[in-house]
């Protein structure tokens, strides 16, 4: 007993409050806002029937966790509406998106729409600092301003602009 007290007189000596005891960082809350997808290549230039319009749909990725897909938007360059409200207790929150065109039953596999700007990579992947609102990877910018990113250098080629609130 005396030898817990000594060690907790001590810990108090050091400014260390509740050897042992951590209080997890407060969560911050944040929401990726998706407003327009464009395509820049046709991306159903294989239909067999005829001229059809992209039929756009998102996926998002936050620190590795896939956080789904969203409704799909047709149109070759639309609006879209899509939203997610997220909340992490790190400072530092990696996120990923992937854009898609669904190219539904009899077409075949959906088509990985290149939407980052640095050749051999289709996903925008970026970090986002929660404390100074600054995004910075594939894209950069800050909180609350809308940022364009577009495909270089790879097939099926989109455009997607998004921001963080």
């Amino acid at each position: 007993m005396r030898v817990h007290k000594l060690l907790l007189a001590s810990f108090a000596t050091l400014g260390i409050a509740g050897a042992g005891v951590s209080t997890p960082p407060a969560s911050k809350t944040f929401t990726v806002v998706m407003s327009r997808v464009a395509q820049t290549d046709n991306l159903d230039k294989g239909d067999a029937l005829g001229s059809d319009k992209a039929d756009f749909y998102a996926v998002l990725w936050v620190n590795g966790k896939d956080m789904g897909k969203t409704k799909n938007v047709s149109a070759d360059d639309g609006m879209a509406t899509w939203r997610r409200n997220l909340s992490s207790s790190d400072r530092y929150v990696k996120i990923r998106i992937r854009l898609m065109d669904d190219d539904g039953g009899l077409e075949g596999k959906d088509d990985h729409v290149d939407i980052n700007p640095r050749g051999g990579k289709k996903d925008l992947e970026f970090t986002y600092d929660t404390r100074t609102g600054r995004i910075s990877g594939d894209v950069s910018g800050r909180k609350g301003m809308e940022i364009h990113a577009a495909g270089e250098g790879d097939n099926d080629r989109g455009q997607l602009w998004f921001k963080i609130e």
